[in-house]
């Protein structure tokens, strides 16, 4: 088989990821496979880098690097015959995580050479496509304030998260799921093609990427005090079952907001706006996704995820006050 490996070089914590990128070639061509590396200059090369390999004989186009690379470079093999990769080095890995593949690049390469392939929904909101989660709202203000800080990692995104929460408002919403209007003062509303936005933070814990169906969570307007409830709630799969969440499934989505307002597509901001169209696309990319014994990988990263972002999450709040 033939691999395409489009990798962005500034993606994730590390400063230099040549020698992981090496060490996943070698893992490749040691089996037998050819292989052919593309690095990423700038935002939107991903997808052109993608795009430009539809015509070629590559099996497998390979995203390596965060979301946003993912994203990109998914965008492209949408609707095609070329079946996408994954090895996940960004702060979220929505996409990866969800596909069940380890966030170890050795592991990660393990799922490319065992070529499971499934076919999964995507998403568009007004035009765009997307992957994992769209939001508006708090999340969407937070991904805003993400992409301009100079850090990356969890505990970049949960320091942001607790210095906005404290001066953030809920907002008036409208939304016509297939049809049916729902109106909601809401902190935020998710509208989801797979469970969680990445890090293991699970916003709409039943869905599924193979169903032909959108899940919309809003998390309504809450008390400060049940902020720790609801942040221990999406991070073990139990938001579902708050008192402030309403859950809703549907193909066509259309959230109205009075004012314009933030929202983010896979974790990436976008500008301001005061409505969004969200439709489902069934069955219309080929993937490449983890296995049952890769889920004991997934449970301990899982579990590990959980622990350091409560530890961080305590300390962060104590600064805070402090």
């Amino acid at each position: 088989m033939k691999y395409l490996l489009i990798a962005n070089p500034i993606s994730g914590t590390k400063k230099d990821i040549a020698p992981m990128i090496h060490k996943v070639e070698e893992r490749i061509v040691a089996e037998g496979h050819e292989v052919s590396l593309q690095t990423t200059e700038h935002e939107g090369h991903g997808y052109q880098l993608a795009q430009e390999a539809l015509d070629s004989d590559y099996d497998v186009i390979v995203a390596v690097g965060g979301d946003g690379t993912v994203n990109e470079v998914a965008h492209a093999l949408v609707g095609s015959d070329k079946i996408l990769g994954v090895v996940p080095n960004g702060s979220g890995n929505g996409l990866a995580r969800e596909l069940l593949i380890p966030m170890d690049a050795k592991a990660a390469t393990d799922t490319l050479l065992r070529h499971s392939v499934a076919t999964i929904d995507t998403c568009t909101v007004n035009g765009t496509p997307f992957f994992v989660t769209c939001g508006i709202g708090f999340d969407a203000k937070i991904s805003k304030e993400f992409a301009r800080s100079e850090s990356r990692g969890i505990r970049t995104y949960a320091k942001e998260a607790i210095t906005q929460f404290f001066n953030y408002e809920p907002k008036d919403y409208h939304l016509l799921i297939d049809g049916r209007e729902v109106t909601a003062t809401a902190f935020l509303v998710a509208v989801a093609n797979a469970s969680q936005y990445g890090n293991n933070a699970f916003i709409a814990p039943t869905a599924s990427m193979v169903d032909g169906l959108l899940d919309v969570t809003i998390l309504k307007s809450f008390p400060n005090v049940e902020a720790p409830k609801i942040a221990f709630q999406l991070f073990t799969k139990d938001i579902d079952n708050s008192e402030f969440t309403s859950l809703y499934k549907g193909k066509e989505i259309i959230i109205q907001s009075a004012t314009p307002v933030n929202y983010h597509i896979d974790g990436e901001p976008m500008p301001k706006a005061k409505e969004l169209e969200i439709k489902i696309n069934p069955h219309s990319l080929n993937v490449l996704r983890g296995e049952k014994e890769d889920r004991v990988k997934s449970a301990f990263e899982y579990f590990n995820a959980v622990t350091h972002v409560f530890s961080d999450f305590a300390s962060d709040v104590k600064d805070y006050f402090n």
